[in-house]
C-alpha cells in the first residue's frame, strides 16, 4: 500500500494525552532526502512511497494535555506552499504544503490563545511555520505578533545560538529574521534532562541540527519518546547507516538514532514521530536479526468539521 500523510491520531500514556494535529505533508525525492541510495533501493522499500515514488513525511504539531496545560510541541509548516528540490527533466519535483494546523486545533476546540507553552525539537522550517500570526504578517507597516500569544517558547541554547548567528546560514531550511525576532522576545532554554512540565523531560538528540532536542513523555509505568528531527522515517532506525541530507552533522545524527533505538526498545515505550507516514505513534520491537516497527499505539480519530 502507497504511504500517505498521517491524519488525525492520538495515544495516551498514563494519564496525558498526546494527539497527532496534521497541518499539511512533504513529498520529496527519496534518492535526494537520503544520499547514497538509489532507485534499486527504494524498490525494494516502496512502502515509504506514493503512488508517485515521492518519500512522504507528515507535517504537524503534538498536542499534550498533561495536568490541566496544554502544550504543542513543533510547529509545522505553516500557511503556504512551495515545489522542493531541483527539476530534471522526465522527474516531477517533491512539494511541502501546510496551513491545516490551527483549524485543525479548532476542530479539538483548541485556541491559539489556549496554548500554554510551545516546545521547539529545533528551528528547521518545517517546525517553526506558526511562530507568526499570518494576519499579523505581510501588509505593510504592520508588526508581526506570535501565533501562540499566551505561550512560553522553548529550545535548547545550541539551537537558538546557531540559527541566531549572522554568520552562519545553516543546513536545511532556516527559520526567518522574522521568527527569530518573535522568539527572542518570548524564549526560554532547556538543558539534557530537564523537567519542563508535569510528565515531561529533556532528551538532547543533538546531530540533525546542532541542539535538536527531543521530548520524554512519562506517566505511571509508560513512557514516549517524542523524535523530532532525530528519525524522519522508520527507516532510518532499521537502517542506520543511511544519513537524512538535511543533517547538520551526520556522524553524530547516526549515533543519535541507534542511541533512540536502544530506547525505544525498553518496555512500554511509544515513538511519537510527527514526520511519519500513515501514523505516528508505535512501537519498535525487536525480532530475529532485526527490529521491526509495530503501531499499536496509534487511535486513529475522526473528527467532525
Amino acid at each position: 500500500m502507497p504511504a500517505s500523510p498521517a491524519g488525525f491520531c492520538r495515544t495516551t500514556v498514563g494519564d496525558i494525552e498526546v494527539t497527532f494535529v496534521p497541518d499539511g505533508y512533504l513529498c520529496a525525492s527519496p534518492t535526494r532526502s537520503y544520499p547514497g541510495t538509489d532507485d534499486d533501493y527504494w524498490a525494494a522499500n516502496p512502502h515509504h512511497l506514493d503512488d508517485d515514488g515521492f518519500l512522504v513525511m507528515s507535517l504537524g504539531a503534538l498536542l499534550v494535555r498533561s495536568a490541566g496545560k496544554l502544550l504543542l510541541i513543533d510547529l509545522a509548516w505553516g500557511p503556504g506552499s512551495v515545489l522542493t528540490g531541483v527539476a530534471t527533466p522526465g522527474q516531477r519535483q517533491g512539494r511541502a504544503v501546510g496551513g491545516a494546523l490551527l483549524d485543525n486545533l479548532r476542530l479539538l476546540d483548541v485556541e491559539p490563545g489556549d496554548v500554554d507553552a510551545v516546545l521547539f525539537s529545533h528551528l528547521h522550517r518545517d517546525h517553526t511555520g506558526w511562530i507568526i500570526d499570518p494576519t499579523s504578517s505581510g501588509d505593510e507597516g504592520t508588526t508581526p505578533t506570535p501565533t501562540f500569544a499566551n505561550a512560553n517558547h522553548y529550545l535548547s541554547r545550541p539551537e537558538w545560538d546557531y540559527w541566531s548567528a549572522a554568520a552562519v546560514s545553516g543546513v536545511g531550511p532556516a527559520p526567518s529574521p522574522e521568527q527569530l525576532t518573535i522568539l527572542s522576545s518570548r524564549l526560554s532554554f532547556l538543558d539534557d534532562g530537564e523537567h519542563v512540565f508535569p510528565g515531561i523531560n529533556v532528551m538532547a538528540t543533538f546531530g540533525h541540527t546542532p541542539g535538536h532536542l527531543s521530548f520524554v513523555i512519562s506517566s505511571g509505568d509508560e513512557r514516549a519518546i517524542v523524535l523530532g528531527d532525530a528519525v524522519h522515517c522508520p527507516i532510518e532506525i532499521l537502517e542506520s547507516e543511511l544519513t537524512f541530507f538535511a543533517d547538520v552533522d551526520p556522524v553524530l545524527a547516526q549515533r543519535t538514532r541507534v542511541f533512540i533505538e536502544q530506547a525505544l526498545l525498553e518496555p512500554d515505550t511509544i515513538a511519537a514521530a510527527p514526520h511519519f507516514a500513515d501514523l505516528v505513534f508505535g512501537r519498535l520491537v525487536r525480532g530475529e536479526g532485526r527490529s521491526s516497527w509495530h503501531f499499536p499505539g496509534s487511535q486513529v480519530l475522526t473528527i467532525a468539521g
